[in-house]
């Protein structure tokens, strides 16, 4: 254990010793940083957490459902004999306004005092102040890895080969691994930059997210509109998609009390550490499509994207929305309560089977039939053609890639 755990650890000893009952820390993704030996009253929940680690996601979600990502002072959690959990007095973990994680204290029998919440307050305190503390004397660190790291993903060869050369050398990574890129942001507009808010609360996840893996496996980085994590992968902690199902974990519960939703798309593996300018690339790409097209999924692989490959590179090329068939444009124009827009698309979608496409819609199959001719006459296309299906798919999934699809804009209505 490290010099800064071995400092929270003591405080959470302490605290134990002083109240007479177990205690817990966990960070903000309530994934187990220290522990007590137990005292008093135990249930299964925190058996679970010290054994591997982290939380279950039903009890993480049963908690952040109780607003504990807001509080700023104790937050007394509701029991779920169901699923083992006592109920639990939670300390909010901050300093300089960040939320570094929570202290826990079972309390099944309500018999916490105010004298003993203060108490846990003041270790809480202490607990943040340490947290951050250690985040500074990490900084030149990080400062120095954040400078490799964005060499290593800029356009100029050169540097690219020099960052990966100096991060090897440094033993800043795993060696003889392979490496993969994952990008995530708040989804808005994909071409609107974060706000300074968001980029320090999305920094700090990641943060937070890279110190619950094993070291020397990740680098990141937030850019102006996405955050940036580089990982080697040495085949013992999992596999990729793991690791991308866990930061999607993790980062929605660090945005679990915002209205907007965290998009992660990743790259797939590769070999060298100089490809990974390339797999950042897939992966912001990836990230386009899993933000804008929410039923493909979150997070999003390159290598399961098909031709959403092709789609969204064709969203970045300039001019793009010239790309989208002449005709469709007309039908987003007329959008009315029929939902011209939203039968084509999921007539396409259902491979053109009108008998799955009336039951997806509730319409009888003679109001289908009446819709489709419309879209015809509308669009000038033929729906029989193979060549005007394609290039009304296409442009659909397109429209939503640029952000021109009326279903986006009644979205960001609502």
């Amino acid at each position: 254990m490290a010099a800064r755990d071995d400092e929270v650890q003591a405080l959470v000893e302490q605290l134990s010793a002083q109240l007479d009952r177990s205690v817990l820390v966990d960070d903000a993704s309530l994934r187990l940083l220290a522990y007590s030996p137990t005292l008093g009253s135990e249930d299964e929940v925190r058996k679970t957490a010290i054994l591997t680690r982290e939380t279950p996601r039903v009890i993480r979600d049963l908690h952040f459902a109780q607003g504990i990502a807001n509080a700023s002072r104790p937050v007394r959690t509701a029991p779920r004999p169901d699923v083992g959990l006592e109920s639990r007095v939670c300390v909010p973990i901050r300093c300089q306004g960040a939320l570094f994680g929570y202290l826990w204290l079972i309390d099944a029998d309500q018999s916490l005092t105010d004298a003993d919440c203060e108490a846990a307050e003041l270790t809480a305190a202490e607990i943040g102040t340490a947290m951050y503390r250690r985040d500074e004397l990490e900084r030149p660190q990080r400062e120095h890895e954040l400078k490799l790291l964005e060499a290593l993903l800029g356009p100029d060869p050169a540097e690219r080969e020099t960052a990966a050369h100096e991060l090897s050398a440094q033993e800043l990574l795993v060696a003889s691994a392979h490496i993969a890129v994952l990008a995530m942001r708040p989804w808005r507009d994909p071409e609107q930059e974060l706000p300074t808010s968001e980029r320090a609360r999305l920094g700090l996840a990641l943060d937070q997210f890279r110190r619950a893996l094993p070291r020397r496996q990740s680098l990141s980085v937030v850019h102006g509109d996405h955050g940036v994590m580089l990982v080697a992968l040495d085949g013992r902690h999992g596999t990729l998609d793991e690791l991308a199902t866990r930061a999607q974990d993790a980062l929605d519960q660090a945005f679990a009390e915002g209205p907007v939703r965290i998009a992660l798309g990743y790259s797939g593996q590769h070999e060298h550490l100089r490809d990974a300018h390339r797999a950042h690339e897939h992966a912001r790409l990836s990230l386009r499509v899993s933000g804008a097209l929410p039923e493909h999924g979150t997070p999003a692989g390159w290598d399961g994207l098909g031709a959403y490959r092709l789609l969204a590179r064709a969203a970045e090329t300039p001019h793009a929305r010239e790309l989208i068939h002449p005709g469709l444009p007309k039908l987003f124009a007329l959008q009315s309560k029929e939902s011209l827009v939203q039968t084509l698309e999921a007539y396409l979608d259902n491979g053109c089977d009108t008998k799955l496409t009336a039951e997806a819609l509730f319409l009888h199959r003679a109001s289908l039939y009446y819709r489709l001719q419309r879209i015809e006459a509308i669009t000038g296309t033929s729906l029989k053609s193979g060549a005007d299906r394609l290039a009304l798919h296409s442009g659909l999934k397109l429209a939503r890639l640029v952000g021109t699809h009326p279903a986006l804009r009644r979205t960001n209505a609502d």
